[in-house]
């Protein structure tokens, strides 16, 4: 009875320890607790981590289009997604997202992003640290004190306005800085 009594003490403390560190144990799957979706838009609760899929599940068809993600307050957020969809990083958040064809991604707030759009995608990245891989006629714009790593993987356009910047085009072997604006070409 005893034994009993402590496994059964010592799984309590386990779960009340645990209970609400989802951050530290992997986050909250959208939706869910801390990513509630209204339609096809999720956003991350304040200083929760969570992670995305841009699916049936959280509202996006198919394809992926027209659904969007944030994480706006000091958030730790994974998320990808098929298509033309969105999201947002901001507010000290920390994000590592992937879109589809013609997707957008926006970084801002001092966050830290790590970002990969396929083919047409968008990126702005303002006042922040971000890594960014666009697709075949990507374009990136980086400005406010950004600092940006950006790999192009066909034709690209790059913006770099008041911030740091380097590009990596197709068959270089380091990246090179940038100041104001440059492009990649077909490889």
């Amino acid at each position: 009875m005893r034994s009993t009594l402590l496994i059964g003490a010592s799984l309590l403390a386990l779960t009340l320890t645990a209970c609400g560190d989802e951050k530290a144990a992997g986050g909250s799957t959208c939706p869910g607790i801390d990513c509630p979706c209204t339609g096809s838009t999720c956003e991350c609760v304040a200083d929760a981590a969570c992670t995305w899929a841009g699916d049936t599940s959280t509202g996006c068809d198919a394809s992926g289009g027209s659904c969007s993600f944030a994480c706006l307050s000091g958030n730790d957020c994974t998320g990808s997604c098929d298509g033309s969809c969105s999201a947002i990083c901001a507010g000290g958040s920390s994000c590592s997202l992937t879109t589809g064809v013609s997707g957008s991604i926006s970084c801002a707030g001092d966050s830290s992003c790590a970002i990969t759009t396929a083919d047409s995608g968008s990126v702005s990245c303002e006042a922040s640290v971000c890594s960014v891989s666009v697709g075949t006629s990507g374009s990136v714009s980086c400005s406010g004190g950004a600092t940006c790593h950006v790999t192009c993987t066909g034709e690209c356009s790059v913006s770099c306005s008041s911030s740091t910047c380097d590009l990596t085009c197709p068959g270089d072997t380091s990246s090179t800085p940038l100041t104001g604006s440059g492009s990649c070409q077909a490889p």
